[in-house]
């Protein structure tokens, strides 16, 4: 009982240090985001409807296959690629992520519920579905979400940022950090 209360005494004070300090700026995937969208050097077209079906099948289901067979065809060598949980900005680094996380999950679609065609970028609304096991318990995950695309005039993706909320997708689903996020969210 002791080691516990004074693991806490000694804890608190550590959390409440991490949350009181902030970082200076610029900092974060917001700068990330807006230096490269302002400083790409690519030109951007707009897909037709084969190239952006193309993207669509490419996450569905997201597997080893489709993502060793495809992703040359998809995404362009010079990418940057934001979907939240990570920021890449080459092909290779996304496969490599792509097929960890395809290695994670037992099962990921994307069920597309809106095209909205806007300049040089394609916003696609989407519902994806990702089926995992976690402590030995198959969960699903069910969340809505924006991807922020621009394709080259070959067709391939070299800007994709998604928008979406991992507070109500994964995070929910793990241990310590999914009780937080939904206290959290309800306070």
């Amino acid at each position: 009982m002791k080691s516990l209360l004074l693991t806490m005494v000694l804890l608190v004070p550590v959390l409440l240090t991490g949350c009181s300090s902030t970082p200076l700026g610029p900092y974060g995937y917001t700068d990330q985001f807006l230096e490269r969208l302002e400083a790409d050097g690519q030109v951007a077209v707009q897909p037709d409807d084969d190239t952006l079906s193309r993207f669509i099948d490419f996450y569905n289901p997201l597997d080893h296959q489709r993502i060793a067979e495809g992703i040359d065809q998809i995404y362009a060598s010079d990418v940057y690629f934001n979907d939240t949980l990570v920021i890449v900005r080459d092909r290779e680094t996304l496969q490599k992520h792509l097929l960890a996380t395809a290695e994670r999950l037992s099962y990921m679609s994307l069920e597309p519920l809106n095209v909205v065609r806007d300049g040089q970028q394609v916003y696609l609304v989407w519902v994806m579905e990702a089926h995992f096991s976690l402590l030995g318990r198959e969960r699903l995950s069910r969340t809505i979400g924006i991807s922020q695309l621009r394709f080259n005039r070959d067709g391939q993706v070299f800007f994709h940022q998604d928008f979406w909320d991992s507070s109500q997708g994964l995070d929910q689903h793990l241990p310590v950090l999914g009780p937080m996020t939904r206290w959290l969210r309800n306070h």
